[in-house]
Formats: C-alpha cells, sequence, structure tokens
C-alpha cells in the first residue's frame, strides 16, 4: 500500500497529516495572533500609565518628562530603547535615559539605544581574503571560511552590550583622531566600555566630548595588543600572555542588554512572551520618527565604477559557499539576459571583498517568466525602481518585477565591466512617471464610465 492510499485513521504518518492539521487548528492560529495585538494594546496602555516602567514608548512618564523639558513633541525612538527600562542607565557613560535624550538638528528628540559589539569578525573575513589576494592562490578551500566564522568569538575584546548612541559614537570618533596621528590601520579597532569611559567627557543632554590626551594615554597602552591580535592565531597566542586587553568581564548579574529582544529579560516578566520591540515600534509609528530614504538615488546618482577583481578571483569564489554554489549553476558561456555582460564580468569586487550572486525575477510577473536568472546589478535597479514606487510614492506594486519589464530595463542601462550599469536619468524617471499614470485610479474626466451634467 502506497502512503498516498494511507487512511487518515492508519497509524503513524499519513498523506497530507499536517496540512490537515494544520486546517484544524487555523483557527488557534488566528485566535493566537489576536492575543499579540491585544497584549500590545495593553503593554501601551500600561507604558502610558506607568506600569510596567520595564517598557518605554513615546507618551511613558518618562517621555512626557523629556518632551518637556526639552520643548520638542516628536521623539525618534528606536525599539532598542523601547524595550529597555525607563529607569536604564549606560553601563559606559551612566547616564539615565533622561540625561541622554537631547535635541536632533531636525526639530526632533534623539532617543536612541544601540548595541556595541567588536569587529573582530569583520577582521577575521578581511585576513581571509587578504591571503587569498595575497597569495595568488588558485586553490580554493571548502571549509577555511567555515573555520574563520566559528573562531571569531575567541578574538573578541568583549560581548555585545546595550550602550546610548553617544558612546558608540565616540568610539567611531576615537578612531577618526587616532588616525590622524597613526598610520595603522584601525579599521577593525574597537574600545571596549571600559575603554570608552577613559577618553569621554559627558554631560547631559549632548554628544560626548573626547580627551585627547587620555585617548592618546589609552591608545600608548592599547595599539600592541591590537597589532598582536590582528596577526591572528600564532601571534595572537603569544600577545594574549603578554598583553591585559583582551577581553572585559562584566560584573555578575549584569545583563548586557537588557532589551525586550532578550529572552532572559523577556522571562523575568508575566505577559512580555507576547511582546516584541518590533511590534511595539511599528504600534509607535504614528508618535515617532525614522530616516526619510531618497527612493530616487538609484536613477539621479550613478555609482563609481568597482575594481577589476585580482585574477584569481575563480579560487575565492569558489571558496565561499553562496558564491560557490551560484557560480557553478551557470555554465562559463552565459550571460545576463538584460545587460548582456558575460559571467565573469558579472563579478563583484569592492572594498576587498570578491562575491557572485544572481536572482531569479518574481515567477508572477509575465514580462519575465521566459529569463530564469538575471546578475545582482540589474536586480538591484529593479528593486531600486519597485522601493522607490512603493516607499517613495505609495503606489501599489503587487510583485518586485511588475513594476519594469526586461525590455524597459535594457533601454535606461548602459553596462559596465564588474560595475553597475550607467542609469539614464530622464529615462528613467519617464518609465516611473509612466507606472504611475497606468496603475493611478483614472480621474473623472478620464473614467469612460462617468458621467457629466
Amino acid at each position: 500500500m502506497s502512503v498516498r492510499d494511507t487512511t487518515p485513521d492508519a497509524p503513524g504518518i499519513t498523506f497530507n497529516a499536517l496540512a490537515q492539521w494544520a486546517q484544524q487548528h487555523r483557527e488557534d492560529y488566528e485566535e493566537m495572533a489576536a492575543r499579540h495585538v491585544h497584549a500590545v494594546e495593553l503593554a501601551i496602555q500600561c507604558i502610558n500609565d506607568g506600569t510596567p516602567t520595564l517598557l518605554d514608548g513615546p507618551d511613558s512618564p518618562l517621555s512626557r518628562q523629556i518632551k518637556s523639558h526639552h520643548g520638542l513633541g516628536t521623539l525618534e525612538m528606536n525599539s532598542n530603547w523601547i524595550g529597555s527600562s525607563q529607569d536604564w542607565r549606560c553601563p559606559c557613560c551612566d547616564r539615565n535615559k533622561f540625561e541622554i535624550s537631547r535635541a536632533g538638528n531636525k526639530e526632533q528628540i534623539l532617543a536612541k539605544l544601540v548595541i556595541h559589539h567588536d569587529h573582530m569578525s569583520d577582521a577575521l573575513k578581511a585576513a581571509f581574503r587578504k591571503v587569498f589576494i595575497d597569495t595568488q592562490t588558485n586553490r580554493h578551500t571548502n571549509t577555511g571560511l567555515a573555520l574563520v566564522e566559528r573562531m571569531d568569538t575567541a578574538f573578541a575584546a568583549y560581548d555585545p552590550v546595550l550602550v546610548c548612541e553617544d558612546c558608540n559614537n565616540a568610539d567611531a570618533h576615537a578612531k577618526a583622531l587616532l588616525s590622524q596621528h597613526d598610520k595603522i590601520n584601525l579599521t577593525h579597532q574597537s574600545f571596549s566600555i571600559g575603554q570608552i569611559q577613559q577618553f569621554i567627557r559627558s554631560q547631559p543632554h549632548t554628544p560626548h566630548q573626547i580627551d585627547e590626551n587620555e585617548l592618546r594615554l589609552l591608545w600608548i597602552d592599547v595599539r600592541p595588543t591590537y597589532r598582536a591580535r590582528m596577526k591572528l592565531i600564532l601571534e595572537v597566542a603569544k600577545a594574549a600572555v603578554m598583553q591585559d586587553h583582551w577581553y572585559e568581564r562584566y560584573p555578575l548579574g549584569f545583563v548586557p542588554v537588557p532589551t525586550l529582544g532578550n529572552p532572559y529579560n523577556r522571562g523575568t516578566q508575566s505577559g512580555f512572551e507576547w511582546l516584541s520591540a518590533d511590534a511595539l515600534q511599528r504600534a509607535f509609528k504614528e508618535k515617532t520618527i525614522s530616516h526619510q530614504s531618497d527612493w530616487s538615488r538609484w536613477r539621479t546618482v550613478n555609482k563609481k565604477p568597482r575594481c577589476t577583481p585580482p585574477k584569481n578571483y575563480e579560487a575565492i569564489l569558489l571558496s565561499q559557499e553562496g558564491s560557490a554554489r551560484m557560480w557553478k549553476e551557470l555554465e562559463d558561456c552565459w550571460h545576463c539576459p538584460t545587460c548582456a555582460r558575460p559571467k565573469h564580468q558579472t563579478v563583484k569586487f569592492q572594498n576587498g571583498k570578491v562575491g557572485f550572486q544572481t536572482h531569479a525575477p518574481t515567477r508572477s510577473s509575465s514580462a519575465w517568466r521566459h529569463i530564469p536568472r538575471i546578475c545582482m546589478d540589474c536586480c538591484a535597479v529593479v528593486k531600486s525602481m519597485t522601493w522607490e514606487l512603493k516607499k517613495g510614492m505609495s503606489v501599489i506594486v503587487e510583485a518586485t518585477f511588475d513594476s519594469i519589464t526586461p525590455d524597459q530595463l535594457r533601454s535606461i542601462m548602459t553596462a559596465r565591466p564588474y560595475s553597475p550599469s550607467l542609469i539614464d536619468s530622464v529615462k528613467a524617471k519617464a518609465l516611473i512617471e509612466d507606472y504611475v499614470r497606468k496603475t493611478s485610479p483614472p480621474s473623472n474626466s478620464e473614467n469612460p464610465w462617468s458621467t457629466t451634467a
């Protein structure tokens, strides 16, 4: 007897048993979704009346105090701020949320917390790529990148920690100051909160000032460790014995990231299991603001050309799982159906990274059904046009590739080897306007079904 012939009452797995079970319990999912919505509504009510104070929002008692102090009514508030306690203090500068809040340059109050993290993961991957390029090896590795990715936490100087945006910015500012006097590559340097404390001078409601003398003294102490860590593996093992800046342990009981998204923090309060920081932020959308992107830049500002990949780029690609899979899927003679570039000219080399990626157009977009794959540079143009229509102009686009046909895409592009195509801004604008005109509801004068007096 085949599995398909098995009756639903038979023991064991039956044909389509999962689908049958899902159909039977569909109401459970709808009820659960409704409970999540209700939980957010109750959370907002509690936040606004001051219970609990373990979450925050634009109308919490603290936020009302902040608005009154600054004389402004608009908050630029992120999910980390919403998901953390109203009495939270930055473990780096020791300011509370009220003291951290400050006026922005757009008549808004900045209320943002960020997760400060080390950059050793990026350093290890950069070194992995650099070895390929410097040695010009043409033998790819199947496990090298996976090994690098598993090792990154071992080289981190500290664990991720929630800090105010000013402390995180101070880290970047400090590196910029040091770069003016030290030729060493500081791309992957990141100070721990204990180190940042040594060179910042903080005041309520203002960005931190940098004490450059203290920063230089700290850098004299930290620099040898940073150089040793960048030598990796054997050099790091040797330097770890001689230096004392490898890892900063937090006090016992200290929760580095005390936000709603942290399961440890969420599990301490009944009802939090129904909430998410993102859901709360969406609920507060009308009372907070976010940076408005210029969705037309894809057609008004042409991207700079990229560099030619190194001669051994294929060995690098084949050592990266995702790129290797896509590279092997296509014949060597493959050309992108839209920009007509040969396979090797669609390789991307930027910031020392070699990559290769293709994309399958939306199958529901009829104009694209005969095209199985296009290069990512062409895909980026399609996505950018769709984003401008949807996010920049609030135009309905059912599927990403509905916004433009292959022939229209070719008509606005001039292909370049290894680089994004040049976009004809006039033609691209005309396509945008044409799409908007065709999809906009007709006015009475244009509606053949309308009647006139």
